[in-house]
């Protein structure tokens, strides 16, 4: 049993991370664009996203804006939820664009205009959203393979191929350019 000293301790230790992670968080959200995320049953979010006709310096900084906003919610969502979400469309920040920020293999990436060219096999995997706060967790079925293609930001036509859990996080980010959510899904399983 700990002592009333050990306790003390303790508490003050957690007391003092607790504090070092809002001040961290706070630093990290005054010093970068981290933008709103949009939250269900907002209208914004089911329409279908506008490519982009060019790569300017309007997009460069969109994407820098939504990776910014990825990582502040990944520290957040680590800590409170014990999540880590995996990627972010610009319409679930209010940019009717078709781009998407995502981290694949230890990299992110930014999707500019991304196509699925191909889909294989299934996957079945929980499919958690920051627009969507159910408290249900329901696995969906997505595909096991996907192949697409996108622009770079450096202005490249780029083929992507995932497996599994890529897979997914890249189909449930296309989703969102075309209104579809993953509640959709659910009411599609019942």
């Amino acid at each position: 049993m700990l002592k009333k000293k050990e306790l003390l301790t303790s508490g003050l230790c957690i007391t003092v991370i607790a504090i070092g992670i809002a001040a961290f968080s706070g630093f990290y959200r005054s010093n970068n664009n981290v933008l709103q995320i949009l939250e269900y049953p907002n209208p914004a979010l089911r329409k279908v996203a506008n490519p982009v006709d060019h790569i300017n310096n309007d997009i460069v900084a969109l994407s820098n804006d939504i990776i910014a906003t990825l990582r502040y919610q990944t520290l957040k969502d680590f800590f409170l939820k014990r999540s880590m979400p995996r990627g972010l469309a610009a319409n679930q920040v209010g940019i009717p664009k078709r781009l998407i920020v995502c981290g694949i293999n230890g990299e992110i990436k930014t999707l500019i205009n991304p196509e699925i060219l191909a889909r294989e096999g299934t996957y079945y995997g929980y499919d958690d959203c920051m627009s969507v706060h159910k408290g249900d967790k329901k696995k969906i079925k997505r595909s096991a393979y996907v192949k697409l293609k996108y622009i770079s930001l450096d202005n490249k036509e780029t083929i992507l191929v995932a497996k599994n859990r890529h897979a997914a996080l890249l189909e449930h980010e296309i989703d969102h350019l075309n209104g579809v959510l993953n509640i959709d899904y659910w009411a599609a399983n019942r």
